[in-house]
Protein backbone atom coordinates (compact mmCIF):
# COMPACT_ATOMS: atom_id res chain seq x y z
CA UNK A 1 0.00 0.00 0.00
CA UNK A 2 1.34 3.38 -0.91
CA UNK A 3 -0.96 5.11 1.57
CA UNK A 4 -0.45 4.54 5.29
CA UNK A 5 -3.16 2.80 7.29
CA UNK A 6 -3.46 5.88 9.50
CA UNK A 7 -4.49 7.93 6.47
CA UNK A 8 -6.94 5.23 5.38
CA UNK A 9 -8.34 5.05 8.91
CA UNK A 10 -9.12 8.78 8.88
CA UNK A 11 -10.79 8.44 5.47
CA UNK A 12 -12.80 5.45 6.67
CA UNK A 13 -14.04 7.22 9.81
CA UNK A 14 -14.93 10.36 7.86
CA UNK A 15 -16.95 8.25 5.43
CA UNK A 16 -18.83 6.37 8.17
CA UNK A 17 -19.57 9.53 10.13
CA UNK A 18 -21.07 11.16 7.07
CA UNK A 19 -23.50 8.24 7.06
CA UNK A 20 -24.53 9.09 10.62
CA UNK A 21 -22.35 6.74 12.68
CA UNK A 22 -20.75 8.41 15.70
CA UNK A 23 -18.01 5.82 16.27
CA UNK A 24 -16.68 7.44 19.42
CA UNK A 25 -15.07 4.34 20.94
CA UNK A 26 -14.70 2.31 17.75
CA UNK A 27 -13.11 5.26 15.99
CA UNK A 28 -10.42 5.56 18.64
CA UNK A 29 -9.74 1.83 18.38
CA UNK A 30 -9.37 1.98 14.60
CA UNK A 31 -6.95 4.90 14.80
CA UNK A 32 -4.87 3.16 17.48
CA UNK A 33 -4.70 -0.02 15.41
CA UNK A 34 -3.67 1.91 12.29
CA UNK A 35 -0.86 3.62 14.22
CA UNK A 36 0.26 0.25 15.60
CA UNK A 37 0.17 -1.36 12.14
CA UNK A 38 2.18 1.49 10.58
CA UNK A 39 4.90 0.85 13.16
CA UNK A 40 4.80 -2.97 13.18
CA UNK A 41 4.25 -3.61 9.45
CA UNK A 42 4.64 -0.37 7.49
CA UNK A 43 3.11 -0.29 4.01
CA UNK A 44 1.70 -3.79 4.45
CA UNK A 45 -1.97 -4.79 4.15
CA UNK A 46 -4.08 -5.77 7.14
CA UNK A 47 -3.78 -9.43 8.01
CA UNK A 48 -5.67 -11.53 10.53
CA UNK A 49 -2.44 -12.18 12.41
CA UNK A 50 -1.68 -8.47 12.70
CA UNK A 51 -5.22 -7.70 13.87
CA UNK A 52 -5.04 -10.48 16.47
CA UNK A 53 -1.66 -9.25 17.70
CA UNK A 54 -3.07 -5.77 18.32
CA UNK A 55 -6.42 -6.94 19.73
CA UNK A 56 -4.80 -9.18 22.37
CA UNK A 57 -2.26 -6.65 23.64
CA UNK A 58 -4.11 -5.46 26.81
CA UNK A 59 -3.90 -7.63 29.91
CA UNK A 60 -7.08 -6.67 31.74
CA UNK A 61 -9.82 -8.45 33.72
CA UNK A 62 -12.35 -10.11 31.39
CA UNK A 63 -9.73 -9.62 28.72
CA UNK A 64 -11.15 -12.29 26.42
CA UNK A 65 -14.35 -10.28 25.97
CA UNK A 66 -12.38 -7.04 25.65
CA UNK A 67 -10.04 -8.58 23.08
CA UNK A 68 -13.03 -9.77 21.06
CA UNK A 69 -14.51 -6.27 21.12
CA UNK A 70 -11.26 -4.76 19.93
CA UNK A 71 -11.04 -7.26 17.09
CA UNK A 72 -14.66 -6.67 16.09
CA UNK A 73 -14.04 -2.91 15.86
CA UNK A 74 -11.54 -3.58 13.05
CA UNK A 75 -13.81 -5.57 10.74
CA UNK A 76 -15.48 -2.57 9.13
CA UNK A 77 -12.13 -0.89 8.57
CA UNK A 78 -10.68 -4.08 7.09
CA UNK A 79 -13.60 -4.37 4.66
CA UNK A 80 -13.00 -0.75 3.63
CA UNK A 81 -9.32 -1.48 3.01
CA UNK A 82 -10.11 -4.70 1.12
CA UNK A 83 -11.78 -2.64 -1.62
CA UNK A 84 -8.50 -0.80 -2.14
CA UNK A 85 -6.13 -3.74 -1.66
CA UNK A 86 -7.34 -7.31 -2.34
CA UNK A 87 -4.55 -8.69 -0.15
CA UNK A 88 -6.36 -7.37 2.93
CA UNK A 89 -7.68 -10.04 5.29
CA UNK A 90 -10.93 -9.38 7.17
CA UNK A 91 -10.90 -11.03 10.64
CA UNK A 92 -13.65 -13.61 11.06
CA UNK A 93 -16.55 -13.01 13.41
CA UNK A 94 -16.11 -14.64 16.84
CA UNK A 95 -12.53 -15.55 16.00
CA UNK A 96 -11.60 -15.27 19.68
CA UNK A 97 -15.12 -15.53 21.09
CA UNK A 98 -18.21 -13.33 21.27
CA UNK A 99 -17.65 -9.59 21.49
CA UNK A 100 -20.86 -8.88 23.38
CA UNK A 101 -22.28 -10.40 26.51
CA UNK A 102 -25.50 -9.28 28.09
CA UNK A 103 -25.09 -8.74 31.82
CA UNK A 104 -28.04 -8.73 34.16
CA UNK A 105 -28.85 -5.08 35.02
CA UNK A 106 -29.37 -3.62 38.45
CA UNK A 107 -33.07 -3.15 39.19
CA UNK A 108 -33.63 -0.16 41.44
CA UNK A 109 -36.07 -0.78 44.30
CA UNK A 110 -38.37 2.17 44.99
CA UNK A 111 -36.57 2.78 48.29
CA UNK A 112 -33.24 3.23 46.48
CA UNK A 113 -34.73 5.77 44.08
CA UNK A 114 -36.11 7.76 47.03
CA UNK A 115 -32.72 7.57 48.73
CA UNK A 116 -30.94 8.91 45.65
CA UNK A 117 -33.42 11.77 45.35
CA UNK A 118 -32.81 12.71 49.00
CA UNK A 119 -29.05 12.57 48.56
CA UNK A 120 -29.25 14.65 45.39
CA UNK A 121 -31.35 17.26 47.18
CA UNK A 122 -28.65 17.49 49.86
CA UNK A 123 -25.72 18.04 47.46
CA UNK A 124 -23.57 20.84 48.94
CA UNK A 125 -22.80 24.13 47.22
CA UNK A 126 -19.77 24.90 49.40
CA UNK A 127 -17.26 23.85 46.75
CA UNK A 128 -19.52 24.64 43.80
CA UNK A 129 -20.50 28.33 44.07
CA UNK A 130 -20.78 28.52 40.28
CA UNK A 131 -23.51 25.85 40.33
CA UNK A 132 -26.43 27.32 42.28
CA UNK A 133 -28.78 24.81 40.63
CA UNK A 134 -26.63 21.78 41.41
CA UNK A 135 -28.93 19.99 43.86
CA UNK A 136 -32.11 20.75 41.93
CA UNK A 137 -30.46 19.71 38.66
CA UNK A 138 -29.62 16.24 39.93
CA UNK A 139 -32.96 15.73 41.66
CA UNK A 140 -34.74 16.60 38.42
CA UNK A 141 -32.41 14.58 36.23
CA UNK A 142 -32.60 11.42 38.36
CA UNK A 143 -36.37 11.74 38.69
CA UNK A 144 -36.78 12.19 34.94
CA UNK A 145 -34.67 9.14 34.12
CA UNK A 146 -36.49 7.03 36.70
CA UNK A 147 -39.96 7.83 35.38
CA UNK A 148 -39.30 7.92 31.63
CA UNK A 149 -36.40 5.53 31.04
CA UNK A 150 -34.54 8.08 28.93
CA UNK A 151 -30.95 7.38 27.99
CA UNK A 152 -28.45 9.64 29.72
CA UNK A 153 -27.34 11.18 26.41
CA UNK A 154 -30.95 11.87 25.44
CA UNK A 155 -31.63 13.66 28.73
CA UNK A 156 -28.52 15.82 28.51
CA UNK A 157 -29.29 16.77 24.88
CA UNK A 158 -32.76 18.03 25.76
CA UNK A 159 -33.37 21.69 25.01
CA UNK A 160 -35.79 24.07 26.65
CA UNK A 161 -38.12 23.99 23.65
CA UNK A 162 -38.41 20.19 23.95
CA UNK A 163 -40.52 20.50 27.12
CA UNK A 164 -44.13 21.45 26.41
CA UNK A 165 -45.72 22.34 29.72
CA UNK A 166 -49.17 22.92 28.26
CA UNK A 167 -49.33 19.57 26.48
CA UNK A 168 -47.50 17.77 29.27
CA UNK A 169 -45.05 16.18 26.83
CA UNK A 170 -41.33 15.89 26.27
CA UNK A 171 -39.84 15.79 22.79
CA UNK A 172 -36.85 13.45 22.57
CA UNK A 173 -34.67 14.19 19.52
CA UNK A 174 -33.53 11.38 17.28
CA UNK A 175 -30.73 9.24 18.72
CA UNK A 176 -29.02 5.95 17.86
CA UNK A 177 -30.80 5.90 14.47
CA UNK A 178 -34.20 5.80 16.17
CA UNK A 179 -36.95 8.23 15.25
CA UNK A 180 -37.71 11.36 17.20
CA UNK A 181 -40.43 10.67 19.74
CA UNK A 182 -42.77 12.64 21.98
CA UNK A 183 -43.39 11.24 25.46
CA UNK A 184 -46.43 12.03 27.62
CA UNK A 185 -45.52 12.89 31.20
CA UNK A 186 -47.25 12.37 34.51
CA UNK A 187 -48.50 15.59 36.11
CA UNK A 188 -45.89 15.26 38.88
CA UNK A 189 -43.15 15.08 36.27
CA UNK A 190 -44.53 18.16 34.52
CA UNK A 191 -44.51 20.06 37.83
CA UNK A 192 -40.92 19.01 38.56
CA UNK A 193 -39.69 20.09 35.12
CA UNK A 194 -41.57 23.38 35.41
CA UNK A 195 -40.04 24.00 38.83
CA UNK A 196 -36.55 23.37 37.46
CA UNK A 197 -37.21 25.53 34.41
CA UNK A 198 -38.39 28.42 36.60
CA UNK A 199 -35.27 28.15 38.80
CA UNK A 200 -33.11 27.96 35.67
CA UNK A 201 -34.55 31.26 34.41
CA UNK A 202 -33.52 33.01 37.64
CA UNK A 203 -29.83 32.38 36.93
CA UNK A 204 -27.58 33.34 33.99
CA UNK A 205 -27.15 30.47 31.55
CA UNK A 206 -25.00 30.14 28.46
CA UNK A 207 -26.96 27.45 26.64
CA UNK A 208 -30.43 26.45 25.53
CA UNK A 209 -29.88 22.94 26.90
CA UNK A 210 -32.45 22.07 29.53
CA UNK A 211 -29.99 20.84 32.15
CA UNK A 212 -27.18 23.25 33.00
CA UNK A 213 -24.00 22.81 34.99
CA UNK A 214 -21.14 24.92 36.23
CA UNK A 215 -21.29 28.57 35.17
CA UNK A 216 -24.52 28.04 33.25
CA UNK A 217 -22.83 25.82 30.65
CA UNK A 218 -24.36 22.55 29.41
CA UNK A 219 -24.18 19.71 31.90
CA UNK A 220 -21.56 17.19 30.75
CA UNK A 221 -21.76 13.41 31.00
CA UNK A 222 -18.38 13.28 32.72
CA UNK A 223 -19.59 15.59 35.49
CA UNK A 224 -22.87 13.71 35.85
CA UNK A 225 -21.18 10.32 36.17
CA UNK A 226 -18.67 11.67 38.70
CA UNK A 227 -21.48 13.08 40.86
CA UNK A 228 -23.56 9.93 40.47
CA UNK A 229 -20.70 7.77 41.74
CA UNK A 230 -20.70 9.83 44.90
CA UNK A 231 -24.47 9.49 45.34
CA UNK A 232 -24.36 5.71 44.86
CA UNK A 233 -21.10 5.02 46.70
CA UNK A 234 -22.60 2.50 49.15
CA UNK A 235 -25.43 1.01 47.09
CA UNK A 236 -25.16 -2.74 46.58
CA UNK A 237 -25.89 -3.79 43.02
CA UNK A 238 -28.31 -6.68 42.49
CA UNK A 239 -27.17 -7.31 38.90
CA UNK A 240 -24.05 -8.75 37.32
CA UNK A 241 -22.03 -5.53 37.54
CA UNK A 242 -20.29 -4.34 40.66
CA UNK A 243 -21.71 -0.80 40.47
CA UNK A 244 -25.12 0.66 39.72
CA UNK A 245 -25.48 2.84 36.61
CA UNK A 246 -27.71 5.58 35.28
CA UNK A 247 -28.76 3.22 32.47
CA UNK A 248 -30.19 0.86 35.07
CA UNK A 249 -33.09 3.28 35.56
CA UNK A 250 -34.10 2.40 32.01
CA UNK A 251 -33.86 -1.34 32.69
CA UNK A 252 -35.76 -0.96 35.95
CA UNK A 253 -38.66 0.88 34.33
CA UNK A 254 -39.07 -1.60 31.48
CA UNK A 255 -38.53 -4.70 33.61
CA UNK A 256 -41.16 -3.71 36.16
CA UNK A 257 -43.66 -2.93 33.43
CA UNK A 258 -43.14 -6.24 31.68
CA UNK A 259 -43.42 -8.05 35.01
CA UNK A 260 -46.68 -6.22 35.75
CA UNK A 261 -48.15 -6.96 32.33
CA UNK A 262 -47.13 -10.61 32.43
CA UNK A 263 -49.38 -11.11 35.46
CA UNK A 264 -52.43 -9.82 33.60
CA UNK A 265 -54.84 -12.03 31.72
CA UNK A 266 -55.03 -9.82 28.63
CA UNK A 267 -52.52 -10.30 25.77
CA UNK A 268 -49.43 -8.12 26.16
CA UNK A 269 -48.14 -7.99 22.58
CA UNK A 270 -49.48 -4.47 22.01
CA UNK A 271 -48.07 -3.37 25.38
CA UNK A 272 -44.61 -4.54 24.37
CA UNK A 273 -44.81 -2.79 21.01
CA UNK A 274 -45.78 0.45 22.72
CA UNK A 275 -42.97 0.04 25.25
CA UNK A 276 -40.50 -0.48 22.42
CA UNK A 277 -41.60 2.78 20.78
CA UNK A 278 -41.62 4.61 24.10
CA UNK A 279 -38.02 3.62 24.82
CA UNK A 280 -36.92 4.66 21.34
CA UNK A 281 -35.96 1.20 20.14
CA UNK A 282 -35.79 0.53 16.42
CA UNK A 283 -37.25 -2.95 16.78
CA UNK A 284 -38.71 -5.17 19.46
CA UNK A 285 -35.56 -7.32 19.38
CA UNK A 286 -33.84 -4.54 21.36
CA UNK A 287 -36.65 -4.49 23.93
CA UNK A 288 -36.71 -8.28 24.29
CA UNK A 289 -33.64 -8.11 26.54
CA UNK A 290 -35.80 -6.65 29.30
CA UNK A 291 -37.94 -9.77 29.34
CA UNK A 292 -34.98 -12.04 29.91
CA UNK A 293 -33.91 -9.82 32.79
CA UNK A 294 -36.88 -10.94 34.94
CA UNK A 295 -37.26 -14.74 35.22
CA UNK A 296 -40.29 -14.34 37.49
CA UNK A 297 -42.21 -12.69 34.66
CA UNK A 298 -41.46 -15.62 32.37
CA UNK A 299 -42.57 -18.05 35.08
CA UNK A 300 -45.83 -16.15 35.52
CA UNK A 301 -46.48 -16.34 31.78
CA UNK A 302 -45.71 -20.06 31.78
CA UNK A 303 -48.08 -20.71 34.69
CA UNK A 304 -50.86 -18.73 33.09
CA UNK A 305 -50.43 -20.57 29.78
CA UNK A 306 -50.62 -23.92 31.55
CA UNK A 307 -53.87 -22.87 33.24
CA UNK A 308 -55.23 -21.71 29.90
CA UNK A 309 -54.24 -24.84 27.99
CA UNK A 310 -55.90 -27.11 30.59
CA UNK A 311 -59.10 -25.08 30.86
CA UNK A 312 -61.94 -27.23 29.43
CA UNK A 313 -64.20 -24.21 29.09
CA UNK A 314 -61.91 -22.13 26.90
CA UNK A 315 -62.87 -21.27 23.35
CA UNK A 316 -60.71 -21.05 20.28
CA UNK A 317 -61.76 -17.49 19.57
CA UNK A 318 -58.78 -15.14 19.82
CA UNK A 319 -58.95 -12.37 22.40
CA UNK A 320 -59.40 -9.07 20.53
CA UNK A 321 -56.61 -6.58 20.98
CA UNK A 322 -57.36 -2.97 21.94
CA UNK A 323 -57.46 -0.52 19.11
CA UNK A 324 -54.06 0.49 17.77
CA UNK A 325 -54.82 4.21 17.91
CA UNK A 326 -52.41 4.69 20.80
CA UNK A 327 -49.54 4.58 18.32
CA UNK A 328 -49.52 7.11 15.52
CA UNK A 329 -46.93 9.07 13.59
CA UNK A 330 -46.74 12.83 13.82
CA UNK A 331 -47.89 14.53 10.66
CA UNK A 332 -45.28 17.28 10.57
CA UNK A 333 -42.27 15.19 11.54
CA UNK A 334 -41.13 11.62 11.60
CA UNK A 335 -41.85 11.45 15.32
CA UNK A 336 -43.35 8.52 17.20
CA UNK A 337 -46.09 10.22 19.16
CA UNK A 338 -48.29 8.73 21.86
CA UNK A 339 -51.32 11.03 22.28
CA UNK A 340 -52.28 12.03 25.80
CA UNK A 341 -55.55 10.11 25.68
CA UNK A 342 -56.30 9.34 29.29
CA UNK A 343 -58.94 6.77 28.34
CA UNK A 344 -56.38 4.29 26.98
CA UNK A 345 -52.82 5.49 27.55
CA UNK A 346 -52.37 5.30 31.35
CA UNK A 347 -53.12 1.59 31.27
CA UNK A 348 -50.11 0.99 29.09
CA UNK A 349 -47.39 3.44 30.12
CA UNK A 350 -45.82 3.65 33.57
CA UNK A 351 -44.59 7.20 33.22
CA UNK A 352 -48.17 8.38 32.89
CA UNK A 353 -49.67 5.90 35.31
CA UNK A 354 -47.80 5.38 38.56
CA UNK A 355 -44.43 7.11 38.57
CA UNK A 356 -44.03 10.27 40.58
CA UNK A 357 -41.06 12.55 41.13
CA UNK A 358 -41.89 13.00 44.77
CA UNK A 359 -42.63 9.38 45.53
CA UNK A 360 -40.92 6.86 43.27
CA UNK A 361 -43.05 4.10 41.83
CA UNK A 362 -45.27 1.52 43.37
CA UNK A 363 -47.47 -0.29 40.83
CA UNK A 364 -51.12 0.51 41.21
Amino acid sequence: MAVSLSTLARRYLAHRRKLGFLLRVEGQQVLKFAQFADRAAPHRPITTALALQWATLPRTPNRRLYHAKRLESLRGFAKFCAVLDPRTEVPLTHLIGPAHRRQAPHIYPAAQVRLLLRRAAALPLKFHPAEPLRALTYVTLIGLLACTGLRMGEALRLREKDFDEQAGTLRVPRAKFGAERILPLHSSAVRALRRYQSARHRHPVLTDRFFVGRGGAPLSQQTVHYTFRGLTRDLVANGARSNVRFHDFRHSLATRLIAKWSRQDAPIAHHLLLLSRYLGHRSFCETFWYISADPRSLQAVSDRFNRFSHDPNRTNDPVPLPRAAILCRASARSAQRQPTNHSCLPGHLPATAWVSFRSPPSPR
